[in-house]
């Protein structure tokens, strides 16, 4: 019964539990690497691995494996991947770009900086869909839909 209604909200549960996942990952990248871990910064995009394009590809893929690779449903979640992911490498990774200009120019006396972490490079993108990926077929074959 439990795993009946677990395949109801299967893609909501992957796609959660894909993005808990990469920030728990990117939480244990930022101790190894000897720095302290700030609330608010669990909270904010960019970093290794991207959470949205983890979340975003756990959608589409569970869409797939539940709905059919061949349905509506399927075709519109990829079509906001593509956005999402295109937003968060190609937008947001410019913004930061731009907040880490303006903070060595413009913002160099104020001690309120702006956020430089807020896109993604390819590779932070590339771990973020992998994620996604495991997790969304892992949980299909747990679950046995």
């Amino acid at each position: 019964m439990l795993i009946k209604n677990l395949s109801v909200f299967y893609p909501l549960i992957s796609s959660i539990l894909s993005m808990l996942v990469s920030q728990l990952v990117k939480s244990i990248l930022i101790i190894l690497a000897g720095k302290k871990i700030k609330s608010a910064a669990l909270l904010r995009s960019g970093g290794m691995p991207s959470s949205h394009s983890a979340l975003i590809t756990a959608v589409t893929v569970s869409m797939g494996l539940k709905e059919g690779f061949n349905s509506n449903l399927f075709f519109i979640c990829v079509i906001f991947s593509l956005i999402v992911i295109y937003d968060a490498r190609g937008i947001r990774h410019t913004v930061g770009k731009h907040a880490k200009l303006l903070n060595k120019t413009v913002l160099i006396e104020n001690p309120k900086k702006l956020n430089e972490y807020i896109g993604h490079t390819l590779p932070e993108i590339i771990v973020g869909i992998s994620i996604g990926l495991i997790i969304s077929f892992g949980m299909y074959h747990l679950i046995k839909i």
